[in-house]
């Protein structure tokens, strides 16, 4: 199909449309629209920055999606798997028919590694741009047709940085300055805790006392410094065995966190339902866990108070909406996990738009003027507006996810050896 007729086709479709159903809406199109290429290239902005592993799916329409894998280390192994197992599955499908697609890609990769790991960070790029691409062809913003519609145009950010030196005071109060001068103007952050142990490599899970006085000294003087309105995550790498935890959560219970993050090992075992049971502050996990079948057990042991979801790499954003909405049946609110672009970010906050009960999302500042390692990644894409202001991620009413790459940017940050979409 010629892409001037399909593009007139497709405004016939209310963009205003509140709570569409997706099925009404797509049937009119199905079977006139066919893929016809998967294109696939990596970028890395700044050395701190992971490689971005993008995806491009190309239809016969003229229309395309964009998507972002989840970061391994080179972001080749999503390339493999993307160019050589889902592009022969892809091609010549109805771009419409994402759950079944999907389906069919989640099966490939049992020769990858099965529900997890790289085969399903590519998973998720590809279907990511699958929705790009219906809502583009449909004429919708993302999460206006994602699971009946959103509850809400605008998702609440978390900054995923801190002070340089949590125990000077001095330097906290500069930091929150900082952070409340920026466009952005987060309300919320996840620093880290502190590890000083000596040589800072022995492999256990204890939290040494002094280690445990060093944190609360620490996150007290952020907490002095941001204000009781400003919410503050405890993020423990999944470092301490249960009593430890125990005691770190107990210790922290003056400061009021939003939750700690990962105190444990990032298994399933009774011992997190313990935890949480004994826990006087909100207790999280997720960010390491790959689809509905990694978090049914935190959930339905109510083993945590929350759960966190990585959606570029939990299996995409039907799978991160299925969570969600088991999480909810036990009232248990939702919050996401994200270390990846704007590409990637503006889906993930897409998908968070439609679920309830949702907390925050998690970010890295993109602007120009940032100081945590990710300055200028907001000008890989073309938006139409600030990605983050006002301490929420800015949702656009332009088709799928309302961006576009700048190709100027890409060109100039490809990993030795990509071309400009392979």
């Amino acid at each position: 199909m010629e892409r001037k007729t399909f593009l007139q086709m497709a405004a016939t479709v209310p963009a205003a449309a509140a709570i569409p159903n997706f099925g009404s809406l797509a049937e009119p199109q199905k079977g006139k629209v066919t893929i016809t290429d998967v294109k696939f290239m990596r970028v890395q902005i700044g050395s701190r920055g992971h490689v971005l592993p993008l995806v491009k799916i190309e239809t016969d329409a003229g229309v395309y999606g964009i998507g972002e894998c989840h970061h391994d280390i080179t972001g080749l192994a999503a390339k493999e798997v993307v160019l050589n197992a889902f592009k022969q599955i892809l091609v010549k499908q109805d771009p419409f028919d994402i759950a079944r697609l999907t389906q069919l890609m989640k099966w490939r990769i049992s020769y990858t590694g099965g529900n997890g790991g790289i085969g399903i960070h590519a998973v998720t790029g590809c279907e990511i741009a699958l929705w790009d691409l219906t809502g583009k062809l449909l004429n919708m913003p993302l999460r206006k047709i994602l699971g009946g519609g959103c509850y809400a145009d605008k998702v609440r950010a978390y900054l995923t940085s801190q002070p340089r030196n949590m125990l000077d005071k001095a330097v906290c109060k500069e930091w929150i300055d900082y952070v409340n001068a920026s466009v952005q103007k987060w309300t919320a952050a996840k620093p880290f805790r502190i590890s000083r142990r000596p040589g800072g490599s022995e492999l256990n899970r204890r939290l040494s006392n002094a280690e445990l006085k060093t944190n609360i000294q620490a996150f007290s003087n952020l907490r002095e410094a941001a204000g009781d309105d400003f919410e503050i995550i405890v993020h423990c790498h999944w470092e301490f065995g249960f009593y430890d935890a125990l005691s770190f959560a107990k210790a922290l219970e003056p400061i009021r966190p939003w939750w700690i993050e990962d105190p444990m090992p990032i298994n399933y075992v009774e011992t997190w339902a313990k935890l949480t049971a004994a826990s006087p502050i909100c207790v999280s996990t997720g960010e390491n866990l790959y689809t509905l079948y990694d978090f049914l057990p935190f959930i339905v042991n109510q083993a945590v108070h929350m759960v966190e979801i990585d959606i570029s790499m939990a299996g995409g954003l039907l799978e991160a909406k299925k969570i969600a909405e088991l999480a909810n049946t036990y009232y248990m609110p939702v919050a996401t996990h994200n270390v990846m672009g704007p590409i990637a970010t503006i889906a993930s906050a897409n998908c968070a738009a439609t679920m309830l009960d949702f907390i925050g999302h998690e970010s890295y500042d993109y602007s120009k003027d940032s100081r945590d390692g990710h300055a200028n990644w907001g000008s890989l894409v073309v938006y139409d507006r600030d990605i983050i202001k006002d301490g929420y991620i800015q949702l656009s009413d332009k088709p799928g996810l309302g961006l576009d790459l700048n190709k100027d940017v890409a060109m100039k940050y490809l990993v030795e050896g990509e071309k400009w979409w392979g």
